[in-house]
């Protein structure tokens, strides 16, 4: 059975407020990303960072083909295609 635009509207929802509940927390974990200085080290990566790190990526990557076919039958139903 196929999935009602309801259904996609909620799975869209989930997938986005996966991924910026993801991104809050590597935020918080992380702080702020800053330029290095010339010859300066990158930072060593705690298992926090990189925990929160690889739940953005998996997040994100999980989110993207949502949104894509989200606003694509979206767009199909209202009769409103993207302006480029």
């Amino acid at each position: 059975m196929s999935e009602s635009f309801g259904e996609l509207e909620a799975r869209y929802r989930a997938t986005l407020n996966r991924l910026s509940e993801a991104c809050r927390v590597l935020r918080d974990v992380k702080g702020d990303p800053q330029p290095l200085a010339s010859g300066e080290e990158p930072p060593a990566l705690t298992k926090a960072e990189r925990d929160a790190q690889t739940e953005a990526m998996r997040a994100f990557q999980e989110y993207v083909p949502v949104r894509d076919l989200y606003w694509a039958t979206r767009w199909g139903r209202e009769g409103n295609p993207p302006k480029s």
